[in-house]
């Protein structure tokens, strides 16, 4: 069978590719993606626990040069301080295009009580009215940007 039906497969591994002129997809640079992070107030964050590999959607807020969310103690806590390693997700979609910001990075529970406070100041909001103890930041080791046009 021929490769002559996909000329340009796409690449789903997150390398870098050069993209052709006029392509519908283009590298967002570093600013451009923390800009779309400081809008962002919904995520996925992306966990490891042994061989499984867990998604979980959270609120996010975006301050200086890291990433912060509230979660109950149990699992995803757990997770956290097992393996700190972690990938987070935003997307957005407006008119004619989509934007897909992935932040690589680790996470560490904050325990001091002026950060603490200082991030509740920031208007971080769960989605849920329950209980979240564990205020979480995410500093971030990579971070990649695309932008799509849509319909092309």
């Amino acid at each position: 069978m021929s490769n002559d039906a996909h000329p340009h497969p796409m690449n789903i591994s997150g390398e870098h590719e050069d993209a052709p002129q006029g392509s519908p997809i283009s590298e967002l640079s570093e600013e451009q993606s923390w800009e779309l992070l400081r809008q962002a107030r919904f995520a996925r964050l992306a966990t490891r626990d042994g061989d499984e590999i867990d998604i979980t959607p959270l609120n996010i807020v975006a301050d200086g040069e890291k990433i912060y969310f509230r979660s109950a103690k149990g699992t995803k806590v757990l997770h956290l301080q097992l393996n700190p390693n972690v990938a987070l997700e935003i997307d957005r979609t407006a008119g004619s295009e989509a934007h897909s910001v992935v932040v690589r990075g680790t996470a560490a529970m904050i325990t001091d009580a002026d950060e603490i406070k200082r991030v509740e100041e920031l208007g971080l909001r769960p989605w849920l009215n329950t209980e979240k103890i564990e205020f979480v930041e995410i500093t971030p080791t990579r971070i990649t940007g695309r932008a799509f046009r849509l319909g092309h």
